[in-house]
């Protein structure tokens, strides 16, 4: 009977266990985010690969030439990268148009634009506005948010380079300029003995948080076999660009050194560093902000985009 009853307990034991050990879930370890062939634009959009360049596992390739590399990666007949991080409008209208076999995955940046002047009226009846980028996003985006704009436009300029030192002579009172050549402007203004300052960003003025300025576009033909990869790639990019502190902005000053400020197509690590904030690099899944992203299509007269989301 003890011997019985010592069995019944031993028994009873182990199902308590057995009970203990079935209420766990293993949590499945994140797919590793490596082996990935990546192409970018200079600037903004390049800074929110960060965490991807430096992990070394990746082969990231940032393009100074702009939008015609970009073009031609993304029509090229063998996809040569999985995933090409492009101005949205470009990738979006190749996409919905069916002339690329990459899709858009995620929104990276939510616009980088703001009004420099020399003064808070600057933007009123009476003065001169220097802008750039006509027919391309800056210019398009600019005259949209800014339709009721009081004060003279200048003849656009191709670059933000060239709006900078017409700022600094006073042929213009205010000016459009993209992060960090805001930051750039306002201290080579102050070397130069003149005050600029932010007046403006054309993010508020376009209302909500911005608009989607550059997009993550992932190879179709390769999507389905590494969701999982790109998910972590994703969150990656995300937790950093959420995990940057502007208060001591010293660890994303040496995250942007490793490779070097020409790398990613900026002026200087010590310049992002004190305007990250302003870069609006937010990592959104696009099926989280399908509106925002129509909305901005329409500006380039491009309408019923659902084919070109991933998902």
């Amino acid at each position: 009977m003890k011997k019985l009853l010592t069995a019944s307990l031993a028994l009873l034991m182990l199902a308590g266990c057995a009970g203990q050990d079935s209420g766990k879930k293993e949590e499945t370890p994140a797919a590793a985010v490596e082996g990935l062939k990546i192409a970018s634009p200079a600037g903004a959009p390049a800074l929110s690969l960060i965490p991807i360049v430096n992990s070394e596992k990746n082969d990231v390739k940032i393009m100074l030439n702009g939008a015609q590399d970009l073009q031609a990666a993304f029509v090229a007949p063998d996809a040569e990268y999985d995933v090409i991080v492009a101005p949205t409008n470009l990738g979006v209208n190749l996409a919905s148009k069916g002339k690329t076999g990459y899709r858009l995955l995620a929104v990276v940046d939510w616009g980088n634009l703001y009004i420099v002047g020399n003064s808070d009226d600057a933007l009123s009846a009476g003065h001169k506005v220097a802008y750039f980028g006509e027919t391309s996003v800056p210019g398009l985006v600019f005259k949209k948010a800014y339709a009721d704009l009081e004060a003279d436009l200048l003849p656009a300029y191709n670059a933000a380079d060239e709006v900078i030192p017409v700022l600094i002579k006073g042929d213009a009172d205010a000016g459009l300029l993209a992060e960090p050549a805001v930051t750039a402007a306002i201290a080579k203004a102050k070397e130069n003995g003149k005050e600029l300052k932010v007046i403006s960003s054309v993010q508020e003025k376009w209302g909500g948080e911005g608009f989607p300025m550059a997009a993550l576009f992932v190879n179709s033909a390769t999507y389905e076999e590494k969701k999982d990869v790109y998910a972590a790639m994703l969150k990656e990019m995300s937790d950093y660009a959420s995990g940057v502190k502007m208060d001591d902005p010293s660890q994303l000053i040496a995250d942007i050194e490793k490779k070097g400020a020409e790398f990613y197509g900026v002026p200087s690590a010590q310049i992002v560093g004190k305007c990250y904030d302003r870069m609006n690099v937010r990592i959104t899944k696009a099926a989280d902000c399908k509106d925002a992203i129509a909305s901005f299509m329409e500006v380039f007269g491009v309408t019923g985009i659902e084919s070109a989301f991933a998902e």
